[in-house]
């Protein structure tokens, strides 16, 4: 079988009426009916004033004030944030937490100008001082000291 390719000019009106596109071909005609509710995706909306890196930083003091312990990983913070924001995008989360780790060795793609955490080691990050709870900075100091003398030992 031999094939021939070729082409053939064609013109045609498309009609746009509300939720109704009609296209027509020469003589053919086809209806296509859009259903209601094919709008945008819908995104998590915070407060006012709100930003993810706001949520980023007060899921971590949360989980300081749970554990008194200043090691973490994006998983453990992401749970806390999800429990007020529940439609919260994970990959959304953890870009901002790159953004905000300036020793992260991705942070020159995402930067954002903020320092609120320390990489530790791969996937374990650590608050910045300036950002500990007021109540507990005493507390979480002493008990990252204490538990580094003891891997130590």
């Amino acid at each position: 079988m031999k094939e021939i390719a070729f082409s053939v000019p064609v013109s045609g009106v498309i009609r746009l009426d509300g939720n109704s596109i009609t296209v027509v071909i020469n003589r053919a005609s086809t209806n296509v009916l859009m259903e209601e509710g094919t709008g945008s995706r819908e995104h998590t909306v915070f407060e006012p004033g709100v930003s993810m890196f706001d949520i980023l930083l007060e899921s971590a003091r949360e989980y300081i004030r749970r554990k008194t312990y200043n090691r973490f990983t994006v998983s453990q913070l992401y749970e806390i944030a999800k429990e007020r924001y529940p439609s919260l995008n994970k990959r959304s989360f953890t870009t901002r937490l790159t953004a905000a780790t300036p020793n992260h060795p991705s942070f020159k793609y995402h930067v954002s100008h903020k320092d609120f955490f320390s990489r530790v080691a791969p996937g374990i990050y650590s608050l910045e001082n300036p950002y500990l709870p007021e109540k507990l900075s005493s507390e979480v100091d002493s008990s990252d000291s204490e538990s580094q003398r003891e891997e130590i030992l």
